[in-house]
């Protein structure tokens, strides 16, 4: 509706929308305002992964590694490879080398925005931790002399979210999850109202426990689900050897 014809509306001369424009824009500006921190930085990035920094008494509610696996279980499947295939069939191979370029330009955007996150996150008086953009854009802008634009850009974050969250992350994933598994258990075919309700007790077993049951969860099934995907990957690509110059041309 309005939202899309403002954010999906093509810039005249680039042939791009202008929420693609955007987010390169800012992605190319913070790789160069952090000195390319994507670069620079990325062992670090490895060994904090593995453990090296983790300190049981430091504060917070999960670890890095339990951080990651919850990050990556949103881009594992709907990213990685439904946005991957629809990419490639709707703008051709070439989608292939823009997208490995802005991820890696945009490496450095989400260092920024995680960063902000751990800047500004707050405690309550129970331990947990609450913390994402809603609080440094109202908190970060408020140090800034614009309380009223933090607070607008923070609300309209948390709506766009719920929005992404209803159609992304549950209305396109289920959706897909049924069309799978109705081949396995063809009761689904007649009853798909059975497999949200099963898709829901499921995800409310975990999110109810809030994020240090989602990150317990996370880094037990996620690594697996790495795998699989990795493992896929080079499957297609040795199944398919000789249609990988083709590919780069």
């Amino acid at each position: 509706g309005p939202i899309a014809s403002v954010m999906f509306w093509n810039i005249p001369g680039l042939g791009m929308p202008i929420v693609v424009a955007w987010l390169l824009a800012g992605a190319v500006f913070f790789t160069l305002r952090m000195r390319f921190v994507n670069f620079r930085l990325f062992g670090h990035a490895i060994q904090v992964v593995r453990g090296k920094y983790d300190d049981p008494d430091a504060e917070g509610e999960v670890t890095h590694f339990q951080a990651l696996s919850a990050a990556l279980s949103a881009t594992v499947g709907l990213g990685n490879i439904a946005g991957v295939a629809i990419a490639v069939a709707t703008g051709g191979p070439g989608a292939t080398f823009w997208m490995i370029l802005v991820g890696l330009i945009g490496m450095s955007a989400k260092f920024t925005e995680v960063t902000l996150g751990q800047m500004y996150r707050q405690k309550r008086d129970d331990g947990s931790v609450m913390g994402g953009a809603m609080y440094y854009l109202s908190k970060g802008l408020e140090e800034r002399g614009q309380k009223g634009l933090g607070k607008v850009l923070a609300i309209a974050f948390v709506i766009l979210c719920i929005g992404g969250s209803f159609g992304g992350g549950n209305s396109f994933q289920v959706k897909q999850a049924l069309d799978q598994i109705k081949g396995i258990a063809p009761i689904f075919n007649d009853m798909p109202w059975l497999y949200g309700l099963i898709m829901v007790f499921a995800v409310g077993l975990v999110i109810i426990g809030g994020i240090r049951r989602i990150a317990s969860v996370a880094d037990k099934i996620v690594p697996a689900m790495c795998a699989m995907y990795v493992l896929a990957c080079l499957y297609i690509l040795i199944a398919n050897a000789g249609q990988i110059p083709a590919a780069f041309g």
